[in-house]
């Protein structure tokens, strides 16, 4: 039974350029007809392509597939199949991790204007960070500093942050930073250990949800509902504010929307509301 290469890409949704491709690589091995150099498939070719997309459809690349048909028996093949096992385990385990940052930020979205400046109870357990006097100098040294640079690579698991000295509690002039940060429930996923991070305790914290407009808000009037908030309750900050990412998007009317919280670190012995 002879198959056009046409016959053979419109059945496999596959363009004629990628079969092509495939026997370049040494996975097909069509024959020619004699006198018009035809490519020409056959039953077997059908079945190694089909291959071919259930391999991939599992992740494999084509360089893995070509090992496919290249190792030396079973327990190479075994090998093989663990190691793409071992990769789709971790890949996951952090799309699960991803997908509960999605659920988070989406819940927050349908309370946000209820949410809105209103401090309350939250926990973030244990936060990694990379610290920097401005986003300009943290710009500046992302190609130094390896540990930076994995964490630019590491979003939406990761996430820049804006940290202000404690003292903003009690109306002291505060100093401001700029980071990047991750969670330790997230550390593994992202095969990151704390050596080399900042570490900031939110286990036990104080959280007020902002809107930033074009980059604008009233960061005064934060403040001092989470400084009321905490004085009310006998809080005490235990580490620097920082920010907490949620989402960003730009409205109808062509606005820059971003949605924030503003953590704010306390004693874990301190009481609950």
């Amino acid at each position: 039974m002879k198959i056009s290469i046409g016959t053979l890409s419109r059945a496999f949704g596959l363009s004629d350029e990628a079969l092509r491709f495939y026997e370049k690589k040494g996975l097909l091995h069509p024959r020619r007809e004699n006198g018009n150099g035809y490519r020409v498939f056959e039953l077997a070719d059908i079945q190694r392509i089909s291959n071919i997309q259930r391999l991939k459809s599992q992740g494999f690349t084509l360089e893995e597939i070509q090992r496919v048909y290249s190792t030396g028996g079973e327990r190479e093949l075994a090998g093989l199949y663990g190691s793409k096992i071992r990769e789709m385990e971790r890949k996951i385990a952090y799309d699960r991790h991803v997908l509960a940052r999605m659920r988070t930020t989406a819940r927050t979205l349908k309370t946000a204007q209820k949410q809105l400046m209103q401090p309350q109870r939250v926990s973030l357990g244990r936060v990694y960070l990379l610290e920097y006097p401005s986003v300009p100098d943290m710009w500046a040294r992302v190609e130094k500093e390896p540990l930076l640079k994995r964490l630019f690579g590491a979003l939406p698991l990761t996430a820049y942050t804006t940290l202000i000295g404690r003292e903003a509690m009690t109306g002291a002039r505060s100093r401001m930073t700029k980071g990047v940060l991750f969670y330790e429930n997230d550390a593994e996923v992202l095969d990151l250990t704390p050596e080399g991070f900042r570490l900031i305790d939110a286990t036990s914290a104080v959280g007020c949800l902002f809107r930033l407009e074009n980059g604008g808000f009233d960061a005064a009037e934060m403040l001092e509902r989470l400084s009321a908030y905490m004085s009310a309750r006998r809080l005490t900050a235990s580490d620097d504010l920082f920010t907490q990412q949620l989402v960003s998007y730009v409205d109808d009317g062509g606005n820059a929307i971003h949605y924030a919280r503003m953590i704010v670190p306390i004693e874990a012995a301190q009481p609950a509301d």
